[in-house]
């Protein structure tokens, strides 16, 4: 075997303009938008069960047999499912609106006026019907770097050997695969320790597997039921997704969450107006992992006004997003860490998976840390 070859495969496969691609970027590629790249794992699945939710309704035809995620991937144009999507998510998911919103073209440049539309839905779906077609480029990438891959491997890309396929298989099977969330994760791990490969074979699988992850994390067709099996969230049926829909504000759903300081459960009835049945001392907010949501549990905290208005000009400012966002994530894993911040998924008894997304915040009172005093 060419001692180089190894090394080799690595430069070619890396040097995906895509590279680095994490598990979570499906929804960038499959909607088309750069946008929604690096969205977290909570993000993806909020905006999966939302779009799969009105495809429903938008192209009824094409979503009667099979799952929400073939659904999605068989719509060929997903501008009306992502616009209603993305409109829900204003309140829930701030941050990711505002993102997604500054990144569209047709927004940043000043080609559509928000005025000239009756409702919001309308005026994203015209601006996101110019998409990117990022999953076009990224499977013609593939393809090429795959070639590649298997000559320095020493194998004819057009001919490559009957096991070739199974071993990749049994690679992507394996625990330490499902652990991969980007392709150079998955790199690493195909190509060192006792995973190394030794022979023609096992080095044009490093390149089969990566082609066969790569195309799930792209939203590739062929890759839809790896994608499945890596991120078995995604694996919902009709039934499912039905329970994980939003509620209509009118069936007045009652939320509750208990409190990880004190032990008492805090409940809320939601509708057009949101009213407090219980509250413990502890609770600051109820909403979703959005790190505008963050700051709002962040306020609650001696952060002093000059940092407030420090990060709400971060947030204001399209190339500070990323910052803004590090800054809200790293306060509040400190305060995690530190104890003096908690949360917990709410829980819904009429509805139990339709607030998937919502969270309860609670934070320590300061008092809580001094001595008794006799």
């Amino acid at each position: 075997m060419n001692q180089n070859a190894l090394p080799t495969i690595r430069a070619i496969l890396e040097g995906a303009f895509f590279s680095p691609l994490r598990l979570e970027d499906w929804p960038a590629f499959l909607f088309g938008q750069p946008g929604l790249l690096g969205l977290e794992d909570e993000e993806a699945f909020d905006l999966f069960v939302r779009a799969a939710v009105v495809a429903q309704t938008v192209h009824p035809e094409q979503c009667q047999d099979g799952q929400p995620l073939e659904w999605l991937f068989a719509i060929d144009d997903h501008a009306v499912e992502l616009a209603h999507a993305l409109a829900e998510m204003r309140v829930d998911r701030p941050l990711l609106f505002h993102r997604m919103l500054l990144s569209l073209p047709a927004v940043s440049e000043g080609r559509l006026d928000p005025r000239d539309f009756d409702v919001v839905e309308d005026f994203l779906a015209s601006a996101l019907h110019q998409n990117m077609e990022l999953r076009q480029a990224a499977a013609a990438e593939i393809d090429v770097l795959a070639g590649r891959g298997l000559r320095a491997a020493g194998l004819d890309p057009d001919n490559p050997p009957a096991q070739l396929a199974e071993v990749a298989a049994a690679l992507l099977a394996r625990p330490e695969a499902r652990q991969c969330h980007s392709d150079l994760e998955l790199l690493y791990w195909l190509t060192e320790g006792d995973q190394r490969p030794a022979d023609a074979l096992a080095l044009g699988a490093v390149v089969e597997a990566w082609r066969r992850w790569a195309a799930a994390a792209s939203a590739q067709p062929q890759g839809l039921g790896l994608l499945r099996r890596l991120l078995p969230a995604l694996d919902l049926t009709a039934d499912d997704l039905a329970e994980h829909a939003p509620t209509r504000h009118q069936e007045n759903p009652v939320i509750t969450a208990q409190c990880p300081f004190c032990g008492r459960q805090s409940s809320l009835a939601l509708g057009r107006v949101i009213k407090e049945l219980t509250r413990c001392p502890h609770l600051i907010f109820v909403g979703t992992s959005d790190e505008a949501h963050l700051f709002e549990v962040l306020r609650h905290f001696a952060l002093g006004r000059d940092v407030e208005n420090l990060l709400e000009s971060y947030y204001n400012s399209p190339d500070d997003l990323d910052l803004y966002a590090t800054f809200v994530n790293d306060m509040c894993e400190m305060l995690i860490d530190q104890g003096r911040l908690d949360s917990v998924p709410v829980a819904c008894e009429s509805t139990p998976k339709a607030f998937h997304y919502l969270r309860a915040y609670f934070a320590r009172q300061d008092d809580e840390d001094e001595p008794t005093k006799h």
